[in-house]
Order: structure tokens, then sequence, then C-alpha cells
């Protein structure tokens, strides 16, 4: 029998930063006593509805997860995700399009307001209105959602206890993540937080190189797109930066690395998804 998970769609007003589309799912049952696990979700109307089905199929009775919330932030018209996910830098850098000239520079990143809204208004919102466990919180984000995933990790440590990265725009802005993250394992641990968080780094195969289909593309295209992905070096950087992480010891951050075989950027949070909630909301 699958779990029965209410789901509410509304609008959250923030003080600071405007409207945003909440997608809401929760149990439809008591709390236990500590609280629901909850997660919160970047590009919510997008990846709603994978993950609404995730928790209906897999949090039940003699499955692998246990019950928890689901808060999927959206927007209401059009998306603001540059502003949002992406950090204030002192210069943006434009990125080459193969074709000729730059690709859009796009808006200037907020990601710090947007962490605050998180942090000083959405949490205690959720909280308010449902029963969940503060020590069991995460973070979901794709692409520019990643970045501000581990932005959030290197600058606001303990905001959540898991983050789950999949396939971070760790090229953006040259490199920019790279340095915010030296900044992070220069910071000593302290007694005040024992416990180290918790780092799902995911991408897809295929995000560095063509699909076998691609190679059927007319020349052009083709090598316009090979060019794209190989200045990217989605998934060179992302392994890297793991490796950076992990060689600081599982003192200061548990990192776990996933190249999924035979993903797209497109396609591969799907896994991701289901890998992080399988983690997140795993049975205790």
């Amino acid at each position: 029998m699958y779990q029965h998970y209410p789901t509410r769609k509304e609008i959250f007003t923030s003080s600071t930063c405007g409207d945003y589309q909440l997608f809401i799912a929760w149990p439809d049952e008591p709390a236990p006593e500590k609280g629901w696990p909850v997660i919160y979700l970047l590009d919510g109307d997008v990846h709603f509805p994978v993950v609404e089905t995730l928790m209906r199929t897999l949090a039940r009775p003699r499955c692998c997860m246990t019950p928890g919330v689901v808060v999927a932030i959206g927007y209401q018209e059009g998306t603001l995700r540059e502003r949002d996910y992406r950090p204030a830098v002192a210069q943006r850098v434009p990125e080459p399009n193969p074709c000729g000239g730059y690709y859009p520079i796009g808006l200037a990143g907020q990601s710090e307001a947007f962490l605050a809204f998180i942090q000083h208004e959405l949490k205690p919102y959720i909280r308010q209105a449902f029963s969940v466990d503060p020590k069991r919180e995460a973070l979901f984000g794709h692409t520019y959602g990643g970045l501000f995933t581990l932005n959030t990790l290197f600058t606001c440590r303990h905001a959540f206890q898991h983050y789950y990265a999949s396939s971070p725009s760790v090229w953006w802005n040259e490199g920019y993540i790279n340095s915010t993250a030296t900044d992070f394992l220069q910071v000593e641990v302290t007694e005040a937080h024992p416990t180290a968080p918790v780092l799902f780094l995911s991408v897809g195969e295929w995000e560095q190189s063509l699909e076998r289909w691609e190679l059927a593309l007319p020349e052009v295209q083709r090598e316009a797109l090979r060019q794209h992905r190989c200045q990217r070096r989605m998934v060179d950087g992302v392994r890297e930066l793991s490796w950076r992480l992990q060689a600081a010891g599982r003192d200061k951050l548990d990192v776990s690395l996933f190249i999924h075989s035979g993903q797209s950027h497109q396609s591969v949070p799907l896994l991701s998804l289901q890998q992080a909630f399988m983690h997140h909301f795993q049975r205790l």
C-alpha cells in the first residue's frame, strides 16, 4: 500500500526577496518524538513531481525510507535562479560562446539574501506548520542550485546537516566556488559542532563529452557542443573538488562522489534525487 502524502501549493512572500511558489508534501500520520526529517529542494517546480512520487513509493512500511517533509522552492512566474543561486562577486566573468562572442552574463547574484530568506523566514514558517527535526535538515540543488548548495556549505556549514549538489556549476565565474572551498578548508572545526556535515557530489558521465546520439548532429552544431562541454569541465571539475574536500578528512566534511554512468546533464538529477532522498530519509 502506498504512503498517503498530502501536498499543497502556496505563495510565500519574503520580506527581502519577493514571492516564491512553495510545493510542500508531508506524511499523513503523527510525527515521531523528535519530528520529521525535512529536505529543502531548489528548482522546486521542476523537481517536485519526481520527489512526490519517491516519497509516496519508498517512504512506507517495509521500504527503505522513513516518512518526512519536502519543501520545494520555485517561482510564481519565470525564474530568478541566476539572482538567487549565484553568489555576489566583485567581477562577473563572461563565458566564451564556441559560436562566437560570449554567453549573456545574466543577473547579478544575491545568494546571501536567498540563504537568509531560507534560514530566517522559510525555516521558521515550516517549523511552525509541521513537526520537523532541526537536526535532520537537508538541501538539494542541481546545476546553479548545486552551486548554491556548495556555497551554502562553504559559507554557512551548519545551516543543514546534509548537502546534495547535483552537477554543480563549478565552472561558473572561472571556478569561483573553488576559492570559497579554499576558505572553508582553512576554518578550524570547533567543539560546538562536533558532527561533520555530509556532502553528496554527483555528475553525469556525459556532461563533459558528446553522447552517442549527438555524433549524428550537423558538424558545426556537434563541434560547438563538444567545445562548450569541454570548457566547462563538469566531470573533472566536480571530481577534483571532491578530492580536495576528501583530503581534509571526515572530521571536517563527509564527502561522497557519484559519477552516474550513461547520464547527461538533463537526465542525472533523476538519479541524484533518488540517491539524496534514500540517504536523507533512510531508516535509522
